[in-house]
Order: structure tokens, then sequence, then C-alpha cells
């Protein structure tokens, strides 16, 4: 669960047509038991400006905060004035530095209250849940809290999805404006989202101030989270991948969840705000600061295997930006940097199709053209700014080769009970292999013994279905695995899938990069890119030699006494991992290898 000050991830009833007000004190409770349990720091400036803009006084800020202790305690400090606030059960306590209890400096022109400051509202009772709205493009709850001993009454606007407080009103009886506190932006510190700029609005004096977080630290430092792993990353994502798209259908797969991640880490780079919550949550991403790292390492270990000369692997990423548009230099810089992307300015306003068939080329070319048309006909237009690509390509021989001549026509076994007949590869060596209940799993490694072939054959013939259901990432990585001379029975087969992966991303977690909500102003500076299409391509062939695979990603931006027998003939998973990291470079099935 993300942290976040005074907000937090809450799920709600959708509620239409308000008839009366409905009670609220549980929404500000869920808010309230989110509120971060370490004691923490938050310092920055407090700027008052008059009505016509001038800037009145510039005062230092801090916040002591520590909701998780016995007697949960805030302390603010603003300029020469300071409030120490206590609860004790649930009631706020409010001690000032002055005896008259009250602010004397020029904040009491501001408007502003210690009460707006402690978010002691959150501990007021007899809430009501009274609308719906919207607050910088995002949906709402609108509940109305009374302030103790007074007639006013505070008005809060909820974010539906993150919880998060992004505008207060303070309205006296009679329901008129006294006071507007609303959040302009938020950010995300030392692994904590906080509303890093406020604007409070004085309805009587005109005057606004704007109060501005710049740093965050821990009373109490958490221990270094262990280093993002990017290979941790992409295998997540092959599996949530893989069950969404094999629950689209049941014909064969075959897909790169390491080409799909690396085009869309690329496009994250970019993303800012919620747009790149998301993005991390969906993608398994590390944040800013460690992904592209980390990906940067992954890249060069691949691409270094084929030095020593066993396989054929690279990877090779680019950006095709629209000539006339701007993209901000730390952007490209990053992308050159920590992917080795091409940087290729083009002109979609004047020719999208040229355009389109001069990146199919370059895919081609990287993919020893395997990897055709991956950009189908229609996709660029006028409209189009940035198209991210990443190619992969891996040749590679088995460390123990079927013989051509063992290879012989037999029956597959299919899913709907039908049989097919096809060329089944034969041979009897040592291999490593694991086996439980449901399945056995075989490895058979290429030349090199950098990468290897998992193939999982569950023991029923009709049983992939329901062991896709039930895939985990930790279900493959811990297999028992014994080297034992095995009987190995394999079809060959090849395969090519194609994929529009926008919906089905969209669907996992990330929707906002594809709407017109985006923030990817890490590129730009603005908020005006969304990302248009995700398209995937792959191609596998497997035979006596080896195997040769490839895939493509474009991410379009617009505004016994006899040995054991594995017996693959039936439906069966497989994918292609690097050993030293345990990425997965491919994964897919095979239901019927005849088509």
């Amino acid at each position: 669960m993300k942290k976040m000050l005074c907000s937090a991830l809450v799920c709600f009833c959708v509620f239409r047509g308000f008839a009366e007000a409905t009670p609220a004190d549980d929404i500000l409770a869920m808010v309230r038991s989110k509120l971060p349990n370490d004691p923490l720091t938050l310092t920055g400036t407090l700027k008052v400006r008059t009505p016509k803009g001038f800037t009145k006084s510039n005062l230092p800020i801090e916040m002591e905060l520590d909701w998780g202790a016995e007697v949960p305690s805030a302390k603010y400090r603003i300029g020469a004035e300071a409030l120490d606030i206590t609860w004790h059960n649930d009631q706020p306590s409010y001690a000032f530095s002055n005896t008259a209890d009250t602010p004397t400096s020029e904040i009491l022109d501001t408007g502003i209250t210690w009460a707006d400051l402690s978010f002691s509202v959150l501990w007021w009772p007899n809430s009501r849940l009274i609308d719906e709205g919207k607050k910088i493009n995002r949906d709402c709850y609108v509940v109305d809290v009374p302030v103790p001993e007074s007639d006013h009454t505070m008005r809060l606007w909820i974010e539906k999805k993150m919880g998060m407080l992004l505008e207060i009103q303070t309205l006296d009886a009679s329901q008129k404006e006294v006071r507007l506190m609303k959040i302009k932006s938020i950010k995300k510190l030392d692994g904590m989202w906080v509303a890093k700029d406020l604007e409070i609005t004085n309805a009587k004096s005109g005057n606004k101030t704007t109060l501005q977080i710049t740093d965050l630290q821990w009373k109490n430092p958490k221990a270094t989270a262990s280093a993002f792993d990017p290979s941790d990353s992409v295998n997540q994502l092959s599996i949530d991948l893989y069950q969404r798209l094999a629950a689209d259908g049941d014909g064969n797969l075959f897909l790169s969840p390491y080409s799909i991640s690396s085009a869309l880490a690329m496009t994250y780079g970019g993303a800012r705000g919620e747009t790149a919550e998301q993005m991390e949550d969906t993608l398994y991403f590390g944040g800013q600061g460690a992904t592209h790292p980390a990906f940067s390492h992954l890249r060069k270990t691949l691409n270094g295997i084929q030095g020593k000369g066993h396989v054929q692997l690279s990877v090779a990423n680019s950006l095709w930006p629209q000539k006339d548009y701007t993209f901000l230099p730390d952007y490209l810089a990053m992308t050159k940097e920590f992917y080795g992307s091409t940087i290729e300015p083009v002109d979609y306003k004047a020719d999208a199709e040229g355009t389109r068939q001069k990146i199919n080329t370059w895919v081609e070319q990287q993919t020893n053209d395997r990897i055709k048309d991956l950009i189908p006909a229609g996709m660029l237009d006028r409209a189009t700014r940035l198209v991210l690509a990443n190619a992969i390509y891996f040749k590679g021989n088995w460390a123990r080769q079927f013989k051509p001549t063992s290879t012989r026509t037999a029956p597959f076994h299919r899913t709907d009970g039908k049989t097919v007949d096809v060329p089944m590869m034969m041979q009897t060596a040592d291999f490593r292999m694991a086996h439980t209940n449901d399945f056995q799993a075989l490895e058979l490694p290429y030349e090199g013994d950098d990468l290897s072939m998992l193939i999982v054959l569950p023991n029923k013939p009709d049983g992939l279905p329901a062991f896709e259901k039930s895939l985990t990432l930790e279900l493959l990585d811990t297999l028992q695995f014994n080297e034992m001379e095995t009987m190995v029975q394999l079809p060959k087969f090849k395969l090519e899938s194609t994929f529009n992966l926008g919906t089905t991303l969209a669907a996992m977690g990330m929707p906002l990069a594809f709407s017109g909500q985006a923030d990817f102003s890490g590129m730009t500076g603005k908020t005006d890119l969304s990302i248009s299409e995700v398209v995937h391509k792959a191609f596998v062939e497997v035979n006596e030699e080896g195997t040769e695979a490839a895939a493509a990603t474009a991410v379009g931006m617009r505004v016994t006494s006899m040995p054991p027998m594995f017996e693959a003939n039936h439906p069966f998973l497989f994918l292609i991992r690097e050993n030293s990291t345990g990425a997965i470079l491919f994964i897919g099935r095979v239901t019927d290898p005849s088509k």
C-alpha cells in the first residue's frame, strides 16, 4: 500500500443522485488509518501574496508528524509561530507558541487557520457524504464536516481512487466560502506521496498563500530497500500478460515480455504524477531513479552474450520523434544513456505512411527479417508525435541437438480432444527435470549455457488451461530440478503472434497513460501526450538444431530401467530465459504445432 500525506487507497461504493446526505465518518476513518505510522518531518516555504500578486511574506515552514505514536502528534512551525497538536481518543488538543493561543505574525492575514494545517478535520465527527464532483480532472467524493464549536463547515473533495484530499472549502453558516485550500500538485518524496503545492485563498482579503513542500525526512531512517531487479520486473509482467492473453483464446501464443517491458520502460521515463505511479504498479518498475540504470545493465548483459560466440542475441531500441516537436533534452539523453536508443526525427505530418515503412524497415533489420510490418497501415497519422521501438533477436543451437534422422511423425493431442500428426523430434540424454503432481518441467540448454528453454507439460492432455490459471512466478522459481537421463520427444513448431496491447495494459492498471489525462510531461514539459498504441509482434521456430526467435514492440504516442520420458504430445507452455539473471525473454504455448 502506498502511503500518502492525508491520503489513502480507499475502496468506496459508487453513489449516484444523493437524495440526502449520507454519513461519511467511515471515509475519514479510512483515510486517517492510511497516514504513515513512522515519524517524519516535512519542510518548505509559505509565501503570502496580495491580491495583486506581490509577495507580502516568505516564511519557512516545518511539520513534524507522528501519527503512529501511542498519542499521535503534529508540530507546525511557520516563521516564529508554532503549534503543537496531540490527539487523545481522537480529540485534538492545541498548544500555541504564545499566551494568546492565536497566531500573531503576518500569517493572520492569509486566511490560513491552524486547523487547515493540522488536518484535524480528519478527526472531527458527524461528516456527511453529500455529492460527487471533479477536481483536477479526477472523480471525487464531496464530504461535509462540521467544525466543532463553530457554525462553519469544512467541505472536502476526496479523490475516489487514491483517497487524497484535493480541495478543502471552509463555509460559513450561510454556505458562503470563507477560505479555499486546494492541492495544485503532488510529488513523491523519499517513497511517500505528499501534497507538494497547496494554495489557500482568503475570500475576505483576497490574499493567496502558497505552501510549497520541498523536503521529507524520516525521523528513523528506513533500512535501505533492496536494489531494483529488472529481471523480477520483466518476469512478473511475463506472467501477468501471458495469463491475460491466454484467457482471450485457445490457440498458439508467443510473445517477448522483455521487449514489451523495455519499450514501456523508455515510455515510463517521461511519465509523471499518477500516470507514472500506475505504470510503476502495473509494470513492476522501481521508480525513475532505479529503473533505467537497471534496465541498462540488463540490456548490456544480454548484448554481451553474443560476444561469446555461442548464440546470436541482440537488443536494440529507437525513438522516432516528430521533427518540429520539442522533446526535453534530458528525456532524450536518458533514453540514449540507459537504453542505447538511436533517435531519428521524422515527419508524421507530411508523410505518416513513409515514416511507418521506415520504422518497420528498422525492425526488420534488427530481427534478421523475421518481424515484418510491425506497425500496420493506418496506425500512424498526422497526430502522431513519437514512436518508441524495441527489437530483440535470438538464434541459438541446442547444447545437445536432436538428430534429424530420429524425427518421425507422431500424434499430438489437442485440448479439444482432436489429434493432429506432427514431426516429433526425439533424443535420449541427460537433462534437468522437475516433477509435481500436476505437471513436469524440462530444461533444454542452448550452446554456451547462457540461455535455456523451459518446457512445462501438464500431466493431463487437457490440463494446460487449468495450469495457466494457477501459474505464478513463485511456482516456476521454486521448481526442484534433478539431472537424469531422459527420453525427450518434442514437436517441431513455428509460431508467430501479433498483439495490440493498449486495452490489455489499461485493464491491468495503467489506464491514465492511454487517456486524455495522461501526464508524460517528463518528455515535453507539457501534458499533451498520451499512448495511442502498443503493438507487439513475435516469431519463434524450434527445430532439431535449436531455436530462432525474434520480437519487436512499438509504443505510439499521440497527442526408471528405461529412462523417464518427457513426451510433449499435448499442449504445453514454454519460455526462453537468460540463466544468470533469470530474465524471461520469450514466453508462449503450443496448442497445435501443425498450425
